[in-house]
């Protein structure tokens, strides 16, 4: 079971999956989890339908949320490892959990405005590095990302 939790102003979303996917690799959980966290943020009461196609966001979802430049998946992965590896010289990587990789997936990664044009492997790899930078920093990590992105020549 994955259950992944989003504060926004004060309020709490707790979207639980039972990790059975139908497809056997979390891909219906990630979309269940996308559709529900969207709907959430957008406001609606009842989650729009919204097929899983497979590709970096299903067809008919809202335009990417993540308000970043455009980039190549190298440029943007490299930026993360870098800010995730940060100070931790000679100390382990913390090792991220589940719910981190579910959170970095969809509400960071996929939100990217360049993530259509990026491989699945691309997708994983950035989810990974972000979702340390959740696990070390919290949303704060996101933002110092996002930052960092944006000032980008």
């Amino acid at each position: 079971m994955v259950t992944t939790a989003v504060d926004r102003d004060g309020e709490r979303l707790t979207v639980m999956t039972d990790g059975g996917g139908g497809n056997g690799n979390g891909q219906d959980d990630e979309a269940t989890a996308r559709r529900l966290i969207a709907a959430w943020l957008a406001g609606d009461a009842e989650p729009p339908a919204v097929p899983s196609t497979g590709a970096a966001r299903p067809t008919g979802a809202l335009p990417p949320a993540w308000s970043v430049p455009p980039a190549a998946a190298r440029e943007v992965v490299t930026t993360a490892r870098r800010m995730a590896l940060g100070g931790l010289a000679g100390r382990a990587r913390p090792t991220p959990g589940a719910d981190d990789l579910l959170l970095a997936r969809v509400l960071v990664v996929d939100e990217h405005p360049s993530a259509p044009t990026w491989t699945e492997d691309e997708r994983a790899e950035l989810a990974g590095w972000v979702a340390v930078l959740l696990r070390r920093f919290g949303e704060d990590g996101v933002q110092r990302l996002s930052a960092a992105l944006s000032a980008r020549p």
